[in-house]
């Protein structure tokens, strides 16, 4: 599971290219997301087999975007749903080469 995504997130605001870091570390998972001219890390998630959750806050400017992500990693394909103060977002990509 641990390695760099290349992401597209599916927002109220079109399609936003971003990429995910995940570091799995026994099922502690830690990383970051980078979109949308910003970066936030976390170290605070958790994975159970190919499953992971994590959750933070993006900061857009003068907003902060709350989310928690859940979602599955299956080979080199992401795929997750980002529940943030302003809706649900898709989330879903490949890993970087």
């Amino acid at each position: 599971m641990s390695g760099t995504y290349n992401v597209t997130l599916h927002t109220p605001m079109g399609g936003q290219k971003g990429t995910v870091t995940l570091v799995d570390d026994h099922g502690t998972l830690s990383g970051s997301i980078r979109s949308m001219g910003s970066t936030s890390f976390f170290r605070n998630g958790k994975t159970r087999g190919n499953s992971f959750e994590f959750s933070g806050t993006l900061g857009l400017g003068f907003f902060q975007l709350r989310y928690l992500a859940k979602g599955t990693v299956e080979g080199d394909i992401i795929k997750a749903v980002a529940m943030t103060n302003s809706g649900t977002f898709q989330i879903n990509g490949t890993r970087a080469a």
